[in-house]
């Protein structure tokens, strides 16, 4: 009876000893949101997008979090399709939580979930994608971007185009809101400095058979091709283009993602002299390059690549929250403003404040070997233009891509 007499008061002194201990504390956890093309014509530069993000949360982990919360990442597919990208916003958002949305990499998708963001009051940062749209008409203060836009990688890439490779250009893009965007932006910049675009036509995306365009291309006798496709559509382009010598009659050129570093080498004969304007190479000998790429590279194994941007984006969202001292949205938006980094994957970096873009140094490569080699360099003041938040960018356009938006 006494033996259980103590084990009784044994349990009872046990309860109350648990009942006045201080409750073991849960670390604290914010979460952002990774949505992006998985699969498909897009897939290497959502995979691409994932890994810098990786890195970033890495890092900030590592020393402490962000205001003492540990991040973590909710990575989604997209599909490369707006309808799928919206719910898909509205699930990391509603559901997940997520206090940052890093993404997407096609714009038609991009734009639909602008308008998730915007609703929602959600940070959105774009790293990929590059329509006009969402610095102009589809721009809200909670969107940032530090990926060129069409307009800024017209004012690039247009005057070496028309000073260095010839007047006549052709320009073939996928027709849908990026390509569409390129070649509006591209023929207004080629025609102010003088050049002739001598013919346009727009293929679907995911085209399996650019042959039947060739031969209006080749009928406009063009000096330069000027081409606005990313991903798989690029690789098969490119590989259709050389079968029928084309690749050899004209001399070639395109936009910032028109293919990956990591794609080149497969396909170096075709890509041999190409002309691709973009805002980092891991061949580029820049330092700043250089030291981002060493620790990509010692990380994922592989070289970075246009998409590294994903990782700037999630660095400029926690400074401004720090800044801030706060989650809260609006506060997190306004503190981004103006905002400078130095440490980014190509250097110092600054967020306009009129549209929330980020002025960025470029430079332009040429292929030799399966390489992307720098042969000049474009200050960020000089591609940027002037603020055009709430202005159509397609008003007074007279090309037939005016309605196609």
């Amino acid at each position: 009876m006494k033996r259980v007499a103590g084990v009784v008061v044994l349990a009872v002194v046990a309860a109350l000893v648990w009942a006045t201990a201080p409750a073991v504390s849960q670390p604290k956890v914010v979460r952002i949101g990774d949505l992006g093309s998985k699969v498909g014509v897009f897939e290497g530069y959502g995979k691409y997008q994932t890994m810098g993000i990786q890195m970033a949360v890495e890092e900030l982990n590592a020393r402490g979090g962000v205001l003492g919360h540990r991040v973590e990442i909710i990575s989604e597919d997209d599909e490369t399709k707006p309808a799928p990208a919206v719910r898909k916003a509205e699930k990391l958002i509603l559901q997940d939580e997520v206090k940052l949305l890093v993404g997407v990499v096609s714009s038609g998708a991009t734009m639909a979930v602008m308008d998730v963001t915007k609703k929602h009051k959600t940070i959105h940062w774009n790293s990929v994608s590059c329509a006009e749209f969402m610095r102009t008409t589809k721009f809200h203060k909670y969107y940032f971007s530090n990926q060129p836009d069409s307009r800024m990688q017209a004012n690039g890439l247009a005057k070496y185009i028309v000073d260095q490779m010839g007047k006549r250009v052709y320009i073939f893009y996928t027709d849908y809101a990026m390509g569409q965007s390129d070649g509006r932006q591209f023929k207004t910049a080629l025609e102010r400095l003088g050049g002739e675009v001598v013919g346009v036509a727009g293929a679907p995306l995911d085209t399996k058979d650019f042959s039947p365009w060739f031969g209006a291309i080749n009928a406009a006798t063009p000096e330069v091709l000027f081409l606005a496709f990313a991903g798989t559509d690029s690789l098969r382009l490119m590989t259709q283009l050389h079968s029928f010598g084309m690749t050899r009659k004209y001399k070639l050129a395109g936009i910032d993602c028109f293919l990956l570093q990591q794609d080149l080498p497969s396909i170096a004969e075709p890509m041999e002299g190409f002309v691709q304007l973009n805002h980092f190479s891991a061949y580029n000998p820049d330092t700043n390059m250089q030291a981002f790429n060493a620790r990509f590279k010692k990380k994922f194994g592989v070289d970075a690549n246009i998409a590294a941007g994903a990782y700037d984006a999630v660095h400029f969202w926690a400074a401004a929250v720090e800044k801030a001292k706060s989650f809260d949205p609006d506060r997190v938006a306004l503190a981004h403003e103006g905002m400078c980094l130095d440490n980014t994957h190509i250097g110092r970096q600054c967020i306009r404040k009129e549209d929330h873009q980020v002025v960025m140094d470029m430079h332009l490569y040429q292929v030799k070997g399966g390489k992307n080699l720098p042969i000049a360099r474009i200050a960020g003041t000089d591609s940027i233009g002037e603020p055009m938040v709430g202005k159509d960018p397609v008003e007074g356009f007279s090309w037939e891509l005016k309605k196609k938006n």
